[in-house]
Parts: C-alpha cells; sequence; structure tokens
C-alpha cells in the first residue's frame, strides 16, 4: 500500500475515533427512487441503498429534503456532503466527486399525448415544438445545451407531468425509470411513450461534495460492493418488476 493509501487510512481511522460521523445527504421526491411515506419518511430504492450503506459501514447517513436546485447549491458550498440519483455533468463534476461506478442507469424520452408523440421519430422533429423538462436536470447533451429549442423548464417532475397531462404542455422530457413508474401509478390522461428514443442511457451516481469535510469516507461507504454482489439489481426488482 503507498503512502497516500495510508494517508487516507490514517484520516480515516481519526474520523472514525471520534465517534460515528454523520453525513447529510440532501435530495427531493423522484418516484420511485426517494418517494415520501405517509409517515413523511422518504422510501424507495436510493433510501434502500442510503440504508445498506450505513448499516455496512457505520457512518450515518442524514437525509434532508431539499429542492433539487438548492441541493446542488448546497453541494457546492459544502453544505451538503452527499447526493443520490445523479447524472453526470462537466459542470457538477467542478465541486462533486462522483462515486464509481454508476449504480444504475436509465434512459432519456419524450412524453405525450397520442397527437404530440405521433409525429415525433428523430431528434430534429422537437423543433417548433414547445417541450417541459425539469430545472437543474440533466437529460442527454444533444438536448441539454440545445438554444434552438422551445423549452420549459419546472421545478418537479410532478408539476411536469401534470402539465402535460392537463394540456398546458405538449412534450416533456424525462427518464424512464421515473415517468414510466408515474404513469403505472396514474395516467388518466392516456400519456405515451414517442418512438423517438435518444441514444444515450442516463447514468446514475452517489456523488461526494469536493469540498465535504468527509472526505476521507468516501472508500467506506463501499457503493461498489454492493454494485458487484448484485444487491442493488435485487433490491431494484420491488420497484421495477
Amino acid at each position: 500500500m503507498g503512502k497516500a493509501s495510508w494517508g487516507v487510512l490514517g484520516l480515516l481511522f481519526s474520523c472514525l475515533a471520534q465517534g460515528a460521523p454523520t453525513l447529510t445527504v440532501a435530495t427531493d421526491v423522484w418516484p420511485p427512487f426517494r418517494m415520501l411515506g405517509q409517515d413523511g419518511e422518504f422510501q424507495g430504492l436510493d433510501i434502500d441503498i442510503l440504508r445498506q450503506l450505513q448499516a455496512r459501514s457505520g457512518i450515518r447517513l442524514e437525509i434532508k429534503r431539499v429542492p433539487w436546485g438548492r441541493a446542488l447549491k448546497q453541494m457546492q458550498s459544502g453544505q451538503a456532503d452527499l447526493m443520490i440519483g445523479l447524472a453526470h455533468t462537466r459542470e457538477r463534476a467542478a465541486f462533486i466527486d462522483y462515486l464509481q461506478p454508476a449504480y444504475y442507469q436509465c434512459r432519456p424520452a419524450f412524453y405525450g399525448k397520442a397527437a404530440a408523440v405521433s409525429a415525433l421519430h428523430r431528434y430534429d422533429d422537437l423543433q417548433g415544438q414547445e417541450v417541459g423538462y425539469v430545472l437543474n436536470s440533466a437529460y442527454f447533451a444533444a438536448f441539454d445545451g440545445d438554444e434552438r429549442l422551445d423549452k420549459h423548464g419546472v421545478p418537479t417532475e410532478d408539476q411536469l407531468l401534470r402539465m402535460v397531462a392537463r394540456g398546458h404542455l405538449p412534450l416533456m422530457i424525462g427518464t424512464d425509470c421515473q415517468v414510466d413508474y408515474a404513469l403505472r401509478q396514474h395516467n388518466e390522461a392516456g400519456l405515451i411513450k414517442a418512438a423517438y428514443r435518444p441514444p444515450h442511457p442516463v447514468m446514475l451516481y452517489l456523488g461526494m461534495s469536493k469540498h465535504s469535510p468527509h472526505q476521507p469516507l468516501r472508500q467506506p461507504l463501499a457503493l461498489q460492493q454492493m454494485i458487484a454482489s448484485g444487491e442493488i439489481e435485487a433490491l431494484a426488482r420491488a420497484y421495477h418488476p
């Protein structure tokens, strides 16, 4: 083991010697990964993963509900230690360490009523269409950076789905893991997925703020072990049968 590794271990043992540390996880509702139960407590796949990481590492993880955009700002300042369900962007990587590898993947997709999605067969068909999206989200580079499109940002996926269902927006973009789950629960408006599918998946990561004082605890979180063992895949079956 090299000197650098021993230095990290020394910092880790120093942290643990002071008692089990508490790391703040800033996050918001995003079914089925993060949902609020009847008791107001978080539940879902991401919460199951965080509980397992806490049990394995002895590191306390305090989950706080924060609007997604504000959570990113807290990661930037070091006020929050962790976020889960993060897509990778170059801008975020300036202040977030992405714990490798990604623990899950979804695919971006476009949704709307049949009349709106029937003509959407390729990316260029989005021109001239108003497309709803969730602010501070990352879908795929071509869409995220396209200033030619008529894009309408809203704070949450739930608000976005309601706007499309009520006809206030003709189309929306989302990730299939989340939107497909939501439409299985409620879809009175008959929203469907467009035939056109962007080619690149959305990889989901657990990320630690580069300004967190708990940087030495990244490795003990042992996320990679859960991925390699198939444990996360098994946990996901409860939400994605």
